[in-house]
């Protein structure tokens, strides 16, 4: 008991001496409490935009990693397509060939079937001419 009078004659002296000081620069104290505070909101916005900004950071090499794996999806999917492309032009190609040569012997045959004709039968062969292409066979 005796220990909680002496505090609270201690605390008493105290507040006599503090009030008179707080009643005469109460401005000065209000402004330094009040710049605390905004101190301490500052700093409060401070780590919640870097909170913000470090998600944002996560956020886009998410996105960044995302879209490298659907550049790669593409780019094997492009070069599945571009050999696809590739055998389909050998095959054209081939045929072209293959029909090319089979042209040719057709012509062969005919230049072959039009000599016989000429050597054997030159008046049909020159009607046939004529028909043909519309015009006259001159000696």
């Amino acid at each position: 008991m005796i220990k909680l009078q002496a505090l609270w004659a201690v605390l008493s002296s105290t507040w006599e001496k503090v009030l008179p000081f707080v009643i005469k620069n109460w401005k000065i104290l209000l402004i330094l409490a009040l710049s605390l505070a905004l101190f301490l909101k500052m700093r409060s916005d401070y780590r919640a935009m870097e909170s913000a900004y470090q998600t944002r950071i996560e956020s886009s090499e998410a996105q960044l990693e995302g879209l490298k794996e659907i550049h790669k999806v593409q780019m094997q999917e492009m070069r599945v397509l571009m050999e696809s492309y590739m055998e389909s032009i050998a095959a054209i190609e081939e045929e072209y060939e293959r029909t090319r040569e089979e042209l040719e012997k057709e012509r062969d045959r005919k230049i072959d079937k039009i000599e016989r004709e000429w050597s054997e039968h030159p008046e049909g062969v020159a009607g046939q001419i004529e028909q043909e292409f519309g015009f006259e066979y001159v000696e």
